[in-house]
């Protein structure tokens, strides 16, 4: 029971923190959105901290479904590393164009999750749509604000 709680400690500790950690070293540079041109679909900037916290515990939730199988949890851990480097990129760097790339990577690797992780137990492919359909959506977004900007 120990060694079970310690990995989903580790799981969602880890899913919550990383994230966490790179917003809080580049908050100042979160101010930088008011000031682009954003595409009509653009949600005010209150939204994403309280979409991707949801997300970010889906995803963990998904990931203790499958933390038995290395191989799952190697690509879940990839794609949130992947996930991270994004915010540094499109806020601190202000490189949209290598954002939407490492978006596109991230998209990749979290279909590939998803195959990984519905192999391993199918109902955690419920919990993930959320997160493919917000990759699409952030796709969009980043798209248009490296057109704008």
């Amino acid at each position: 029971m120990k060694k079970f709680l310690k990995k989903n400690i580790v799981i969602i500790g880890l899913t919550l923190l990383m994230p966490g950690i790179v917003a809080f070293l580049i908050r100042n540079s979160f101010s930088n959105y008011k000031s682009l041109v954003l595409p009509k679909l653009a949600p005010p900037s209150y939204i994403f901290p309280i979409m991707w916290s949801i997300l970010y515990i889906l995803m963990s939730i998904s990931a203790i479904f499958t933390k038995n199988n290395d191989k799952c949890l190697k690509v879940y851990y990839l794609q949130l590393i992947i996930n991270v480097i994004w915010s540094p990129i499109f806020f601190y760097f202000g490189n949209y164009l290598l954002a939407m790339i490492d978006l596109i990577l991230l998209f990749i690797l979290v279909v590939y999750m998803m195959y990984l992780f519905y192999k391993e137990y199918d109902k955690t492919i419920y919990l993930l749509v959320p997160y493919v359909l917000w990759l699409i959506f952030a796709g969009y977004l980043n798209y248009f604000v490296y057109l704008y900007n």
